[in-house]
């Protein structure tokens, strides 16, 4: 049989009006999702993915194949890059990159179902349901788990509407895009491997529902193996890579007890779809909790829950009513979230991890196209049933859409609500401002627990959040002038808590000279082996640096003036003495007293 044309049975007129509504859709859903996404901030992984970017001139192999807490996602390491290097910690360029994003998976998705329903301005249904519901929200507002889920998505919607042209024609240019589409999502996160999953359950679906036309299933295979096999090879090409980059490809254990949960397997399964899947396809949560530094999650009340569950039942109640052979499609779309739960179990499970990790809901951000696809696949299945109940059937669904953008829209307002609370931006805003009027250094510091947390090292230090900033001063390991930041980003003056001393010396008007070779000066008592703050209270015959050490520990070098000063060095390792050496034109020191300790304020 030869292939069919590559062309689709649609007036040039209607046809033109329905892209420009598309498009009037997916415009606006950008808009909306990217108004969400501009109450919120650089958080968690975003400071993460800030500070790797920045730390690197060009973006080399070495940034774009990094281990991301288990990732492998070059793409999305690249456009950190791009932010970190273009606007550091600018947030205007990663909503600039969200909204393109989120425009490009909403395209995608336009693209599948015009070409499941081959152009009916039905297709209209699906794709405002889809973009309204919050399950993909969170991802989609949160700039580290965009760069995942949206070129995911749009790889995804992609690669099924090629499969489907391909099976309907043959045509090499529909291989050649399923291919490159499942190469792109995997650029940037690995449940990309799932794309050839689903395009093949949406091709049988395809066929199960009769779109086929006299297209046999050994028709359907020789038309699209080519493109299977190539896949095949990008996923085997991908799995070398990440096994040599990542390491593993399991979690980092098993789930415990959950308290209110059953423990392990099951409580992800229970939270996926109880709290997570079910209440969003109704509109909810309608409510989100938090726990900082957390990010939202889902909190449906019961009735969320049960509207939610009211709708599923509707919309199968309706399909199995007036459609013929949907069953199935629908069975495939309710385990199809067992997908991600096994991902999650698999890929980061651990000690620490509790099953409200799917209520973020991010693990699920696809899951709207693929209910997209199985709604077009159920519009597009043999009609049944009479006139009589398409005409009460269609009021009702109307009805329905209205619903569900009203209850949407409730749930959108209230994330938006919880995401504007931003510790970090009230944090690293504040903090920048200062700093814009300092001059002198800064000492390296923990960032506020709020903002990040110690497992993240170094990721939590001060150093990586301001690296590649340009108009502020340096973090180094000595200054002038000792502060310590708040929460909320204010300096306040510091001094050192004196836990050793550096005594006074031997020769009066002097205290320890110390030539041009150096010289150890013994403090007090024993040091333990971690940071100390020296303060060096010393004259100097000339502008030059001054080399300090630890008995254990590495050198330290910080730039003294000619005259009297005082300079603090930050110096790692244990011991009973410094050593002090002149460098850089200074011959000739005098260190008098001064404290070894920590920084307190003043």
């Amino acid at each position: 049989m030869p292939p069919e044309t590559d062309t689709q049975p649609t007036a040039h007129a209607p046809a033109r009006g329905l892209v420009a509504a598309c498009a009037v859709v997916v415009v606006a859903f950008t808009a909306l999702r990217t108004w969400v996404a501009a109450a919120g901030w650089f958080y968690w992984d975003d400071l993460i993915l800030h500070g790797k970017a920045a730390a690197h001139r060009l973006p080399d192999p070495g940034l774009l194949f990094a281990d991301h807490d288990g990732h492998l996602m070059p793409g999305g390491m690249a456009l950190a890059w791009v932010a970190a290097h273009v606007a550091p910690l600018d947030f205007r360029l990663p909503l600039v990159q969200i909204a393109v994003l989120q425009l490009l998976a909403g395209a995608a998705l336009a693209r599948m179902l015009w070409v499941l329903l081959r152009g009916r301005p039905v297709l209209l249904v699906p794709l405002v349901a889809t973009l309204a519901i919050p399950l993909g929200l969170p991802a989609a507002t949160w700039w580290a788990a965009a760069l995942n889920a949206l070129p995911l998505s749009a790889a995804m919607a992609w690669a099924v509407a090629s499969t489907i042209r391909l099976a309907e024609t043959g045509h090499r240019r529909h291989a050649v895009g399923a291919v490159l589409a499942t190469a792109v999502g995997l650029l940037f996160v690995e449940k990309a491997v799932l794309i050839p999953v689903v395009s093949a359950a949406v091709l049988v679906g395809w066929w199960w529902v009769g779109r086929s036309g006299s297209a046999s299933p050994r028709v359907i295979w020789r038309r699209t193996r080519t493109a299977w096999a190539a896949q095949g090879a990008v996923l085997v090409v991908w799995a070398a890579v990440f096994v040599v980059v990542v390491g593993r490809l399991g979690g980092r254990g098993t789930f415990g007890e959950v308290e209110g949960t059953r423990p392990g397997f099951p409580a992800l399964v229970d939270h996926t779809y109880r709290l997570a899947v079910i209440p969003t396809l109704g509109g909810g949560p309608w409510r989100w909790d938090r726990w900082h530094p957390g990010p939202p999650m889902a909190d449906p009340p019961l009735a969320a829950v049960l509207l939610g569950a009211l709708a599923c039942a509707g919309v199968l109640a309706w399909s199995l009513a007036t459609r013929s052979r949907t069953g199935p499609v629908w069975l495939a779309v309710a385990l199809y979230p067992l997908l991600s739960v096994v991902l999650v179990a698999v890929g980061r499970a651990g000690p620490d991890t509790a099953a409200e990790i799917v209520q973020t809901l991010r693990y699920h951000a696809e899951m709207p196209l693929v209910l997209a696809a199985a709604a077009a696949l159920a519009l597009s299945a043999p009609r049944r049933g009479s006139a009589a109940t398409v005409r009460l059937v269609t009021p009702a669904g109307a009805v329905a859409l209205v619903a569900l953008l009203v209850s949407s829209a409730v749930s959108t307002h209230t994330y938006r609500q919880t995401w504007a609370d931003q510790p970090s931006r009230d944090y690293a805003l504040p903090l920048l401002e200062a700093l814009r009027e300092r001059s002198a250094p800064l000492f390296d510091q923990d960032l506020p627990l709020e903002v990040l947390l110690p497992v993240t090292s170094p990721a939590h230090r001060l150093s990586s959040v301001l690296a590649g900033v340009p108009g502020i001063p340096p973090v180094a390991a000595w200054t002038t002038d000792p502060v310590l930041i708040d929460t909320l980003g204010a300096l306040h003056p510091a001094e050192v808590a004196a836990l050793r001393t550096i005594p006074q010396g031997p020769e009066p008007g002097c205290g320890y000279r110390v030539g041009s070779d150096g010289a150890r000066i013994p403090v007090d008592g024993p040091l333990i082996d971690r940071d100390w703050i020296v303060q060096l209270n010393l004259f100097a015959d000339s502008d030059g640096e001054v080399g300090v050490r630890l008995d254990e520990g590495s050198e330290v070098t910080a730039p003294v003036s000619a005259g009297l000063g005082t300079v603090f060095v930050r110096v790692e390792g244990g011991g009973t003495g410094l050593t002090v050496s002149p460098r850089g034109g200074v011959s000739e020191l005098c260190i008098g007293s001064g404290p070894v300790g920590v920084l307190v304020p003043r």
